[in-house]
This record gives structure tokens, sequence and C-alpha cells, in this order.
């Protein structure tokens, strides 16, 4: 008589088979899509207006690659890893009658953990992780250039769905971003408060959220 598996040896058997990923390396590609970044409509000692400006909606790249670090049971997952990212908007400043085309620009590498759980046998989980960035800040304006060391903590909210194919473990992803923690830009008060505003990018008016669009192999 063959021995039978018991129930609860069977669930965890059948948990485990519907484990959509058990892969050890994560390497992603996403398109962000920053947004926020619009410049402020400050006024001059509150009665007139100094500078005002907008930036169209960001666009670059996000590449990372992740490894799993451990998990609990067949479902919940833990990794962490490496990223480069890189995102630009274009857009202009206006000083009175004088308008003026403005780039911004953050780029460099960043550090982060990111949590998955899975949604048994239908392949898609979520995720919940922390990523800290350290970029070059750039903003560019005729006459003007600021350049800017940034340090900041984004939490990334995503979800991602596993694409039913053999071997390999691809899928596509989704996810939102912003700075846990992000500083102030200046305020302005008269006409020489502008070159402090232009100092003072790098410390407050960045890319203040984004969403991400993506495609992943896990293996």
């Amino acid at each position: 008589m063959r021995p039978s598996l018991p129930p609860a040896g069977l669930a965890a058997l059948l948990l485990a088979a519907a484990t959509p990923l058990r892969a050890q390396w994560d390497l992603r590609l996403e398109v962000p899509r920053p947004s926020g970044q619009s410049l402020p409509q400050t006024l001059l000692s509150g009665t007139g207006q100094l500078a005002s400006g907008s930036l169209d909606t960001g666009r670059g790249v996000i590449a990372s690659a992740y490894r799993q670090l451990f998990q609990i049971g067949p479902l919940f997952h833990v990794q962490a890893g490496l990223e480069y990212s890189q995102w630009k908007a274009d857009g202009t400043l206006a000083q009175g009658s004088a308008l003026q085309g403005t780039a911004l620009q953050q780029k460099g590498g960043g550090v982060g953990l990111n949590a998955l759980l899975w949604v048994p046998f239908i392949g898609v989980a979520g995720e919940i992780g922390a990523i800290q960035r350290f970029q070059r800040y750039t903003l560019d304006t005729p006459g003007l250039s600021n350049r800017e060391d940034l340090s900041r903590t984004w939490l990334r909210v995503g979800l991602r769905w596993r694409l039913p194919l053999p071997l390999l473990h691809p899928y596509l992803a989704a996810s939102y971003q912003e700075p846990i923690t992000k500083d102030h830009p200046v305020q302005l008060h008269s006409a020489s408060d502008l070159a402090a505003y232009f100092q003072a990018q790098g410390s407050g008016q960045e890319f203040e959220r984004m969403w991400t669009f993506g495609v992943g192999v896990a293996f």
C-alpha cells in the first residue's frame, strides 16, 4: 500500500507548485513618467508676480538588478538591489514678459529593498519597497545653471504580472513612487532673491512623484 500524503503536506505542495516565482535574480527596465516639478507661481512681496513657469511631464529610464535575500513561505519574498536612473523635463520660465527655456534633469544610482507578496495561481504580485537614490541634479536656463548632489529616499508601491512563458520568468510591472522626505524651495520676496531661487533648486524644486511602467525577467 502506497503512503498517502497528509492534507497539510498536500496543501503545502500545491502552494509551492502555484508559486509564480522562486527566482534568485530579478532584472527590470522601466520608463518613468515624473511630474509635480512645475516652477511655483511666486509673488513679489505679495503684490506682483516675480517669476512663473512650468515643465512638461518628464521622461527617462530606470534599470535595476535585485537579488532575493530571503522568503517566508512560498509567496512572500524580500529582495535587495541596485539601480541606475535618469529623468528629464523641459519647460519655460517667465520673468515679466521675457520667456526663457529651461531643462531640469536628475540622474544617478541607488540602493533599494523590495518586498513581494504573490497571489497564488494567477501570477500577480504586489510590491512595496524603499530606494535610496543618489542623484546629480541639473537645472539649466539661459544665463543660469545649477548643479547639486541629491540624496533622497523614495517609496515605491507596485504591481507585477508574470507572463506565462517557460524557462525564464518575464513579467510586466507598474509602480507609483514619491520621495519620503523633501526640503522646501526658497521663498522669494524681492528681485534679488531670484538668484537664490536657482541656487536652492536642488534642495526643493525637484521631481516630486512618478509612475513607472516596464518589463523584467527573473531567474
